[in-house]
């Protein structure tokens, strides 16, 4: 029987990451250069409302770095942002959102609903921008951990502040009320989940004091997005790879880890069929009858690992590794928590005909 790593290559990257195409504080070409640095098999450009990187054709490989170039569209009043991946042009600037996700859909493209559920009220200078609209259809996933988000949501206080200096070590989850909304998203339709950074390293002057908010180093030590693919994209042309990078974010192929609780480029998250099929994260399809099966969860460093089936955990184990028997048809997924901080945070995998 074939092992999953034999079957699937894992690749780990980071995504919502600006420049100073828009509102970003680094070139693209240092973005590069620090994530070549990490070590990361991709990144996601996303400028808000520019493809100028893409114009200039900076997407591709820089040695097994794959660059891909998408953007961040917003509606008039700059709320509803949505990452928009694999387009050639960026869609109509007044146009509602349900519009612009079926102008993005129409362009062969792909789209997130980024930040959907930021929420602030403390700091006008650092307002939400939230996803109002849920009437919409027709979008492909939500950005379920935004790093950005969840740090400044936590400034409440003067002396939050001491996060400036110290901006991974205080993140903790998803917004749980995020979370709910995906599952119960998930239970009509699959919506695949993406880590963001939302990194934009700014530079803060004040008076004789001098430094750099979030280098852009330390970002790309946060969130990521994890993908199992059954091919390397450093084996594939630059064509094939875009394209690759882009449908499995989409089919939300992996999950989402935050680096700042542990290096998790060696997990593996899959479900095997009673006849030895192995599925990763998102590649199950709904009604297809699959029990009895078993989920199975390897990380690399002892943490409590929990099997969550329609929104309710039912599961919760301590270890490095655990194979949970699935026997009933429903909507699962899988977090992992270090302590009090969630780690890792799987796609869907929906078994069967699931009740709603």
């Amino acid at each position: 029987m074939s092992n999953f790593s034999d079957s699937f290559t894992h690749h780990s990257g980071a995504m919502h990451l600006h420049t100073t195409n828009s509102d970003g504080g680094v070139e693209l070409t240092d973005l590069v250069s620090a994530a070549r640095s990490l070590e990361l098999d991709y990144i996601v450009v996303t400028d808000h409302m520019s493809l100028t990187a893409r114009k200039l054709g900076h997407e591709g490989f820089y040695d097994n770095l794959f660059v891909s170039i998408g953007y961040e569209h917003n509606d008039s009043n700059n709320t509803n942002h949505y990452l928009a991946l694999g387009v050639p042009r960026i869609a109509s600037e007044k146009a509602d959102p349900q519009k612009y996700i079926d102008q993005i859909k129409g362009m062969g493209g792909y789209g997130f609903l980024a930040h959907p559920m930021e929420q602030r009220h403390y700091f006008k200078q650092l307002p939400p921008y939230p996803w109002t609209d849920w009437s919409v259809s027709g979008f492909d996933g939500i950005e379920l951990w935004n790093q950005m988000s969840d740090w400044v949501e936590n400034l409440k206080r003067l002396r939050s502040f001491i996060r400036i200096f110290f901006p991974r070590r205080f993140m903790s989850n998803a917004p749980p009320a995020l979370l709910q909304k995906w599952d119960e998203l998930g239970r009509q339709r699959f919506i695949a989940a993406v880590g963001g950074v939302d990194a934009h390293s700014h530079s803060v002057n004040w008076g004789l004091i001098h430094f750099t908010l979030f280098p852009v180093k330390v970002e790309l030590k946060g969130i990521r997005t994890h993908l199992f693919l059954p091919r390397a994209l450093r084996e594939m042309s630059g064509k094939q790879a875009g394209a690759a990078l882009v449908t499995a974010l989409r089919d939300g192929r992996g999950f989402i880890s935050n680096f700042r609780r542990g290096e998790a480029r060696t997990a593996e998250i899959y479900l095997q069929t009673a006849q030895g099929e192995l599925l990763p994260p998102g590649a199950v399809k709904r009604n297809r009858q699959l029990t009895p099966a078993t989920l199975h969860v390897q990380v690399p460093e002892k943490a409590t690992i929990r099997l969550i089936r329609n929104g309710v955990c039912v599961a919760a184990r301590s270890g490095m590794s655990e194979a949970f028997g699935i026997n009933d048809t429903g909507l699962y997924r899988v977090e992992v928590y270090k302590g009090k901080h969630a780690w890792i945070y799987s796609n869907h995998f929906p078994v069967g005909n699931y009740p709603l």
